[in-house]
């Protein structure tokens, strides 16, 4: 009774709950011998294919027995069932569940294969976007799913940034791409704003950060037998001379003995148009007569250049940024003749011209007016 009463609580702790759809999930979002083999190869070898059967077989077996029943007659009382305690179970779950209760084991076992070569296995297979921290993927639960209408005054980089994204979702040549311009742009917003509009169409999205950009081969090797798209996600990117974290950034945009994945791109934002911080003392000594002391130098500094697409956002100049508040009031539906005027001096007393600012200073009026 004990040891019934520790599986019914860890059924109800979990998202699906209940017995089936627990063991589907860990078949679908598990990470198994099978699924890696049929991810890598397509299909499986017949001595794994036997063990699969074998253990699938053993497994329904398990799950149909009554176990409500047959421990009632042990302990000689009635206990809970542990069906019907899932709420909100995922689609592919629930299709799973049902093909448990009444298919074969071939049939269990092809449904899966089908499954991962469509969606992939493990976390990648569960979440649209990800974090990389700490070594290893995060799905997030709840990712910041941005509308790239919020933009204004930026339609052709949104147009360009969505047309490459479009070209390699449909496997066409596509360009790892630099975002490049002023802090409030809208340059993270236009990127974030992909996964709304083309996680149906299997785009995902990976967000690293600059400290973490060492560990690009680790990720990259993750994801390159996976079937979906992803993109690479560095926000804020540049380098101090000194710092060598972009090797692996270069040897990713530029390739290396190892085959890159068509799979993945690399969106970048940046403040900084070369990405690496320049200094006229680091720079080496014009009548020093060593003939590869620029080498170094130029190597760093034509980063930026490895991406074959620049999308420039342009500064908020004071006629873009009144353009920018006035469609925003617009949208809100805020009727004040002296609002140019006061988001105007906001600004200059604020973050500047840009369009974060315009946001910023629409929400504390709509605050004000609540």
């Amino acid at each position: 009774m004990d040891a019934y009463s520790v599986l019914l609580s860890a059924l109800v702790a979990r998202p699906t709950a209940d017995l089936y759809s627990a063991v589907a999930e860990d078949l679908l979002w598990g990470e198994t011998a099978v699924s890696g083999t049929v991810l890598k190869h397509g299909s499986l070898p017949e001595g794994l294919r036997a063990a699969a059967l074998h253990d699938i077989g053993r497994t329904q077996a398990v799950l149909r027995r009554d176990w409500q029943d047959e421990v009632g007659q042990v302990v000689g009382t009635s206990v809970p069932p542990l069906e019907r305690l899932a709420h909100d179970i995922d689609p592919s779950v629930r299709e799973l569940t049902d093909v448990l209760r009444r298919g074969e084991p071939a049939e269990v076992l092809s449904w899966l294969m089908g499954t991962y070569v469509r969606h992939g296995s493990g976390i990648l297979a569960r979440f649209r976007a990800f974090r990389w921290s700490k070594g290893q993927l995060e799905g997030l639960v709840y990712p910041a799913e941005t509308e790239v209408e919020q933009l204004i005054a930026v339609d052709r980089q949104i147009a360009s940034l969505q047309e490459n994204t479009e070209r390699f979702l449909k496997r066409a040549p596509a360009h790892n791409t630099l975002l490049y311009g002023p802090r409030g742009s809208g340059k993270s917003t236009a990127v974030r704003g992909l996964l709304k509009l083309y996680w149906g169409e299997g785009l995902r999205l990976v967000e690293i950060s600059v400290g973490d950009l060492i560990d690009l081969p680790l990720i990259v090797e993750q994801l390159r037998v996976q079937p979906h798209r992803f993109i690479l996600f560095v926000d804020d990117l540049s380098f101090e001379l000194s710092d060598h974290r972009y090797q692996p950034l270069k040897t990713l945009l530029e390739g290396s003995l190892t085959a890159r994945p068509n799979n993945l791109l690399v969106y970048a934002t940046s403040n900084r148009r070369h990405l690496v911080m320049e200094r006229f003392s680091e720079r080496p000594d014009p009548l020093d007569d060593d003939v590869h002391s620029w080498d170094t130098q130029n190597e760093r500094l034509a980063l930026a250049d490895r991406f074959g697409l620049t999308i420039t956002f342009p500064t908020a100049t004071q006629q873009r940024f009144s353009l920018i508040v006035e469609e925003l009031a617009r949208r809100e539906g805020l009727a004040d003749r002296g609002l140019l005027e006061r988001a105007v001096e906001y600004a200059r007393w604020g973050n500047g011209l840009s369009g974060r600012t315009a946001q910023q200073f629409i929400d504390s009026v709509k605050a004000e007016n609540s």
